[in-house]
């Protein structure tokens, strides 16, 4: 009797803890992460499409060896 009632304590709690975890994601993607993604997208210009430099932008000399190939 006492294993029956395990096992359907165990789909029970199984099905809850499926709910609250569909429910807790929710929340959590509707109240940190679109928002952070809509503000993100709408103040950054990571290709510098928005506004255009009017010169070339310097590139960072570094050596391309053997070394730095390790380092990938």
């Amino acid at each position: 009797m006492f294993k029956r009632a395990l096992r359907t304590w165990k789909r029970v709690a199984h099905a809850i803890g499926n709910f609250q975890a569909r429910i807790l994601l929710t929340v959590f993607y509707g109240l940190i992460v679109f928002p952070f993604g809509i503000i993100s997208r709408l103040f950054s210009d990571p290709l510098r499409m928005k506004r255009r430099p009017t010169q070339w932008l310097d590139h960072p000399d570094e050596n391309h060896d053997l070394r730095w190939a390790k380092r990938q």
